[in-house]
């Protein structure tokens, strides 16, 4: 019986082995196909970051694209409210010295009338002397100071128009580099950014901001627009009315008359009107500054006299006028709904204005004060006007090349044991989008600040309530990644498959 038991344990002796080993077999293919798997599924994951970075690098140079625009444009408007400035002081500078110079006419009834004509001229001829020397400097001042913010203005505007361009053409390389510092074996789809597929995009993008020139025409413009709102101009640029016969002894007179009889008197008061006005057709500043003298004589009647004009502008001055030198209704209408040069008692263009005022515009604005800049120049704006916060987007296609997947040698396998890459041409790409989008953030709270415009474009409206849209006036411009479209998902498919495009094509 011991001999018996002993054959049959020993009939069993390493039968564990076979299974032991086909678990090991098992095993080491499970291992060997998980680890190639996830060496595919990291190239995946890193190559989706990588463009994801180069996609938004490109939206960080759309983002600071319309950035420098709004800054530049902001600049811009600055410039031509201290041309408008410039214009108006030279304009009310050489009125007031004319009005002290006097009109012959009012001097001549001074003269016949007032009993001490002393008291008008005195005061006048010691106002002329204070003013003699603040005209000199301003003569030789704004000149230089007007051609020197032309200048300005024409280099920011310059310079925006370059930018664009530099930045447009700048994204395909910008994201290469991205890719390639990211991973040093990725870069962008070769042609990508010149093939059809991508075609429609950049004409999106190339399209939603354009370049508007302003002078030279009549119709509505947002720059001029900013530029001539209420808010912008202050009051010295907008309407100079006040009395020539405020401060003690200038430019007034209360006298008696010999002439009239019964202690008939004589009374002069001047008042002043003026204003500053973007023309019309957007080509220059135009500035006219009046002072009417008005006259009571007793024994005669109550009139009003011309005591002094004076005028200036900036820009070509040969289209000053409709039909110079006659007065058209037209030229006494400024861009914006101005008129009349700040008199506000004229309420249609050339109705009821002073004859002072009248007779500058006759004689035209004199020397432009810069020819060469000064009407409005071109700048960049939103072709439309959007009421999404978001700008085009801008996809990158990026690639890998199937033989730098496998970082582990031998990895990949022979024969039947090889494991496929998946590549598709020897590659392997993936696609990402960005695009630039606008949001004014909350000034008064912090949790407003947090909350994020995409989510809750309410928590982002303006101190007035409002929600400020998209615009190249305010540089409040941001990055953001973006998703990929289905159309863009098909296209690329069909691009890195054309053979399968070709099954599926009915």
């Amino acid at each position: 019986m011991k001999r018996t038991s002993r054959r049959r344990s020993g009939s069993h002796a390493g039968q564990a082995l076979v299974p032991a080993l086909l678990f090991l077999l098992v095993g080491g293919v499970g291992l060997y196909v998980a680890f190639g798997s996830f060496q595919m599924t990291s190239a995946k994951i890193k190559l989706q970051n990588t463009a994801d970075a180069a996609a938004y690098s490109a939206a960080v140079l759309q983002a600071r694209d319309y950035n420098f625009s709004a800054y530049t444009n902001r600049a811009m408007v600055a410039n031509q409210v201290s041309a408008a400035q410039v214009v108006a002081l030279k304009s009310w500078i050489d009125e007031l010295d004319n009005t002290y110079m006097g009109n012959p006419d009012t001097e001549q009834l001074v003269t016949t009338f007032a009993d001490h004509p002393a008291l008008w001229r005195t005061p006048k001829d010691r106002a002329r002397l204070d003013i003699a020397p603040v005209r000199a400097t301003l003569d030789a001042l704004l000149p230089a100071v007007a051609k020197g913010v032309g200048g300005i203005t024409r280099a920011l505007s310059d310079a925006q128009a370059n930018y664009h361009a530099a930045t447009f053409a700048a994204v395909p390389e910008v994201a290469n580099d991205v890719a390639q510092h990211n991973q040093h074996d990725t870069h962008v789809t070769s042609g990508y950014f010149t093939s059809p597929r991508n075609a429609a995009q950049l004409a999106a993008w190339h399209t939603y901001t354009r370049t508007v020139t302003p002078a030279g025409n009549l119709d509505a413009d947002h720059f001029a627009g900013v530029v001539t709102d209420p808010s912008t101009l202050d009051h010295f640029v907008k309407a100079r009315v006040s009395s020539r016969s405020v401060a003690p002894d200038y430019q007034q007179l209360d006298d008696s008359s010999a002439r009239c009889p019964g202690g008939g008197r004589i009374a002069i008061r001047v008042a002043h009107v003026g204003g500053t006005q973007l023309r019309s057709d957007k080509k220059g500043w135009q500035s006219i500054d009046a002072s009417t003298a008005h006259i009571t004589i007793t024994c005669v009647d109550t009139f009003d006299a011309i005591a002094g004009h004076g005028g200036s502008t900036n820009g070509e001055v040969r289209s000053y006028m409709t039909h110079p030198p006659f007065v058209a209704w037209s030229d006494w209408k400024g861009y914006g709904g101005y008129m009349n040069f700040g008199d506000p008692d004229s309420t249609q263009p050339g109705m009821n204005v002073p004859a002072a005022m009248a007779e500058q515009f006759t004689q035209g604005p004199g020397v432009s004060l810069d020819t060469a800049n000064g009407g409005l120049l071109p700048y960049q704006d939103i072709a439309h006007a959007p009421l999404a916060s978001e700008a085009p987007r801008i996809t990158i296609e990026v690639e890998r090349m199937a033989a730098t997947l496998a970082k582990t040698a031998g990895i990949g396998g022979a024969g039947r044991m090889r494991v496929d890459d998946g590549s598709a041409s020897g590659a392997m790409r993936t696609l990402a989008s960005a695009h630039a989008f606008f949001v004014r953030p909350s000034s008064n709270a912090l949790d407003d600040g947090l909350a994020g415009a995409l989510l809750d474009a309410g928590a982002w409206r303006r101190e007035d309530g409002k929600i400020e849209y998209p615009s190249t006036f305010s540089p409040y411009w941001q990055a953001s990644l973006a998703p990929v479209s289905e159309e863009e998902r098909a296209a690329a498919q069909a691009a890195q498959f054309p053979s399968d495009a070709r099954a599926t094509t009915p």
